[in-house]
């Protein structure tokens, strides 16, 4: 009978607390877009902003960060632990899944040799990091300056990628690499 109340009390405390962050998400973010979810803590630290669509769900532990502008498309998943900072610009596509632990990033430090790293300015792309519609990128990916990731790509897990991938391709490796093509 105890553990009844115990599940009970619980289950009051989850539905409380998804209100309260989707309710801070959208407040930290000024997004007024309201069929999303998100599924434990999260950080939107510094981030200027963060657009979402529809059918958004942000797991635990993604983390939103950066000057740029993030874009997020329709019915985006973003899995546990995913960092995503954006200096100049992130945009990512309807129908992507972004699985756990993956890094997106749109610049680099400079490494001139005559000036301390930490005080050079960062290094970034005009077009920013763009992932197409219909994207699936596998845990522990790192997404990077000159990332352009087209419709329908596979990124295999582990996978680095700094450069364009095509259409419908399945890309692995460091660097990611097509493989084959989706049929």
């Amino acid at each position: 009978m105890i553990y009844n109340l115990f599940f009970l009390i619980d289950s009051l405390f989850e539905s409380f607390m998804l209100r309260y962050r989707k309710f801070v998400f959208m407040a930290r973010t000024g997004n007024r877009v309201k069929d999303f979810s998100v599924l434990g803590s999260f950080s939107v630290s510094r981030a200027k902003s963060v657009k979402i669509g529809q059918n958004v769900t942000i797991y635990p532990n993604v983390s939103f960060s950066g000057g740029g502008e993030i874009t997020i498309g329709d019915n985006v998943q973003i899995g546990e632990g995913t960092i995503v900072y954006s200096h100049n610009k992130v945009e990512i596509g309807n129908n992507v899944a972004i699985a756990g632990q993956c890094y997106i990033i749109d610049c680099n430090h400079g490494t001139a040799k005559y000036e301390l790293i930490q005080k050079q300015a960062l290094e970034y792309h005009e077009e920013g990091i763009s992932i197409g519609n219909d994207v699936w990128i596998a845990a522990g990916c790192k997404i990077v300056k000159g990332a352009c990731i087209k419709n329908g790509v596979v990124i295999g897990a582990m996978s680095l990628v700094n450069s364009e991938i095509e259409e419908n391709a399945i890309a692995i490796g460091i660097p990611a690499v097509v493989r084959r093509f989706r049929e």
